[in-house]
């Protein structure tokens, strides 16, 4: 796995474990200052973490591509490895 698939793995699971809080504070019944800071702390990571979450995903390479890259890297070795074949 790339460092940028382990790093949106990390971010992906940040941000579950940010919705789970959030889904406990709005099951809470009685208002608590501490609490409310924390929710928008919070809000404020979530926002965070979805910004890094575009970024990465912007500059991730297409998958697609970098098979098409590979496929005609070997197409020219062996190309070139045939016309050595052919050439002694």
């Amino acid at each position: 796995m790339s460092p940028q698939q382990k790093t949106l793995t990390h971010l992906y699971e940040e941000l579950r474990i940010i919705q789970l809080f959030d889904r406990i504070h709005d099951y809470a019944t009685a208002a608590d200052p501490a609490h409310e800071r924390a929710y928008v702390l919070r809000q404020a990571r979530r926002k965070e973490v979805i910004d890094e979450i575009a970024n990465l995903k912007a500059t991730t390479p297409d998958p697609s591509q970098s098979a098409r890259v590979t496929g005609a890297v070997a197409l020219v070795c062996a190309i070139g490895y045939a016309m050595l074949y052919l050439l002694r």
